[in-house]
């Protein structure tokens, strides 16, 4: 019945038509500055002379692409910006692959803190919503690309008319991830040999289990048995290289000095030695260094011109996180992002990092320990939290009550792996379990298991069908949970998601009167997926204590205001994803 009223009704449809165009054509502009400014490139980097006094190493940061918002495959404009400029206000300024090969080849010192940053698969979006910020910073990075994709259609990469003016501004060095991102001795769920197959024609990447890319193995039959010999591999292999290097000489008039072979960590490490020895000779005669290793982010100066470290930073980690891989890496003395100064001054960090973000608290573990923060302010006996966790499933996120600083002893309620774990530690004792009660099991997309399927294999390793464990959980599925807890002298009253309720008894030995918040990895073995590391980011959003009197003792909530503004935002942006995604 409304929708024949507003057909009968052309003034109202009418107007409606307007507004629309008006949104659409606000959106369009907002669009076009973005890309002008981007592809124009109307800023040109100024050299900055700074001491050159390290004779230690850098560290070197991949992102394997930037999205305009949150995407769980790109690490959003803002968490670049955030991680870069939370990086040069420490001091770390950008190297360029001169600056790498001098420090090798002359033994020429680098900046104190020295920084090789580098973007993979040459994609427009990186350059379009990285530009920006690399002009505010003044940083300079490495485009890597395939050579192949220098001529086809897909606008999704950079063409060389692209690059070049990227090179030109002075904020761009260009690097190469080869000649093709293909698959090779590919496997199916079903333990079905699928051959070789260009990345942008598979049909279905759920169903694919195993594959190895193009320049790391024999072609192998169906039963994993090579179907080629070593001359016909070593020819492939050349002939590989050699398109690549065709490509580049006819754009650019030379070959990159810089290569990031697909896939990584494989050469020099667990790849067949004949295949190794065809790479190792091409990669050694067309280029002058190789970033060969991911997951560190330290090279040091004993390190392998031709077998780098990059840390390639995964979508979800905070900038905490990448702060800490950092640490971990390379024993340089970090500093952490703190977000609103007065908030944090409510809270004592015991261990970890905390970021405090309107009404977010990011906690951060520092590597295989335990985050931890307690608010500072004294709990009377009776009083009542509420808080949404909004970490990953796997790991650990901690809600501790009766806390005791000086006898280290509490109660701890957890969601450890999807399931709800209510754990004591009295004074001078271990931890103990004291409850577990599951919760109901989340539905996800196959899409988000991020197996480590480019390895080595056998034909036996293929037959056995799908490697997704049903209880297990992908590493980067998250799920809101939202908490309710009221605490009494001798129990706590534990709601979540208003479905799981229970009570707990306390024993009287826990006299503390603190709370706070925890952050731990997950201990289960996940080798089979990639990105696993030891440290672990909980989300602790829109916390609220009060008072049997509901009197509010401490809270991060939004004002109604604040509510307002933040939808607001958020629903602008799905509207300019839309609009990016559909045109």
């Amino acid at each position: 019945m409304k929708e024949k009223n507003v057909i009968l009704q052309p003034a109202k449809k009418n107007r409606r038509k307007i507004i629309r165009s008006i949104i659409q054509l606000i959106v369009v502009l907002f669009l076009a500055v973005v890309l002008i400014k981007a592809v124009f490139l109307t800023d040109k980097r100024f050299a900055e002379a700074v001491p050159l006094n390290n004779k230690e190493g850098f560290i070197a940061l991949s992102y394997f692409g930037v999205s305009r918002t949150d995407s769980p495959k790109y690490v959003s404009k803002k968490n670049l910006e955030e991680q870069l400029t939370l990086l040069e206000k420490q001091g770390y300024q950008t190297i360029t692959q001169k600056d790498i090969l001098d420090f090798y080849q002359k033994n020429k010192p680098l900046p104190e803190k020295a920084l090789f940053l580098s973007f993979e698969d040459g994609r427009t979006d990186s350059s379009i919503f990285a530009q920006n910020i690399m002009e505010k910073l003044n940083y300079k990075a490495t485009m890597f690309t395939y050579a192949n994709k220098m001529d086809t259609r897909d606008q999704k990469f950079l063409k060389p008319k692209d690059l070049k003016l990227m090179e030109k501004s002075g904020y761009w060095e260009l690097g190469s991830n080869g000649y093709r991102l293909t698959y090779i001795n590919i496997f199916n769920d079903k333990g079905q040999s699928l051959g070789m197959i260009d990345e942008n024609n598979i049909p279905n990447k759920t169903t694919i289990e195993y594959y190895n890319h193009y320049l790391m193995d024999f072609i192998r039959n169906q039963y994993m048995i090579p179907s080629e010999t070593r001359q016909e591999m070593e020819i492939r292999i050349k002939k590989d290289y050699k398109l690549m290097q065709d490509i580049y000489q006819q754009e650019f008039g030379k070959v990159p000095k810089a290569y990031a072979i697909m896939h990584a960590n494989s050469l020099y490490n667990n790849m067949d030695p004949l295949v190794q020895s065809a790479n190792d000779k091409e990669i050694k005669d067309k280029f002058l260094m190789h970033f060969n290793l991911e997951l560190s982010a330290y090279n040091d100066r004993d390190s392998d011109l031709y077998n780098l470290n990059r840390l390639q930073v995964s979508p979800y980690w905070s900038t905490n996180h990448v702060m800490m891989k950092i640490r971990q890496a390379s024993n340089q003395n970090v500093e952490f992002k703190i977000g609103d100064p007065a908030l944090a001054q409510k809270w004592h960090t015991i261990n970890g990092a905390a970021e405090f973000d309107n009404n977010k608290v990011t906690l951060t573990s520092a590597p295989s320990s335990e985050g931890r923060i307690l608010l500072k302010e004294t709990m009377p006996q009776q009083y009542n939290v509420g808080f949404t966790f909004k970490g990953n499933v796997v790991g650990e996120q901690a809600f501790y009550v009766n806390y005791d600083d000086k006898t280290n002893s509490y109660l701890r309620i957890a969601l450890i792996d999807n399931e709800l774990v209510v754990s004591e530690k009295l004074p001078a004792s271990d931890i103990v379990e004291k409850a577990r009660f599951p919760l109901n099991e989340i539905k996800w997309n196959e899409e988000e298991y991020a197996f480590n399927k480019a390895t080595v294999y056998t034909y036996q390793d293929t037959q056995k069908g799908s490697r997704i464990v049903e209880e297990e959980y992908p590493r980067n599925l998250r799920k809101n949970r939202v908490f309710n807890i009221a605490v009494n002298k001798d129990k706590i009253n534990i709601d979540v998601d208003n479905v799981l309720s229970e009570t707990i008894q306390i024993n009287p030995s826990l006299h503390g009167s603190q709370i706070g918040f925890g952050a731990l990895f997950s201990h289960k073995d996940t080798s089979h997926e990639q990105y696993a590391d030891d440290i672990y980011d909980t989300l602790i959003e829109d916390i609220l204590i009060t008072d049997r009197k509901d009197q509010t003792i401490f809270t991060n909530q939004y004002t109604n205001f604040e509510k307002v503004k933040y939808k607001s935002t958020t629903l602008f942006n799905h509207v300019v994803d839309f609009f990016i995604e559909t045109f």
